[in-house]
């Protein structure tokens, strides 16, 4: 799996996906009130991370 990728890409794809994926979690501990984070960019957070990790998986062939 790890021969046919391309260094650069595959950094590229998980350095993404990572920030995404952080997002997402602190947007949906903001909702619950876990920390200190207005509803709106607490949903927004979450939405968007949710979005990058689609378009990773759907444009871009994966974190891997």
């Amino acid at each position: 799996m790890f021969d046919s990728a391309e260094p650069g890409r595959l950094l590229r794809n998980l350095g993404i996906y990572t920030v995404a994926v952080l997002a997402a979690i602190a947007g949906a501990i903001g909702l619950i009130d876990v920390i200190d984070l207005p509803v709106v960019l607490a949903g927004s957070l979450l939405v968007l991370g949710l979005a990058a990790v689609l378009a990773v998986h759907e444009y871009l062939g994966g974190p891997f």
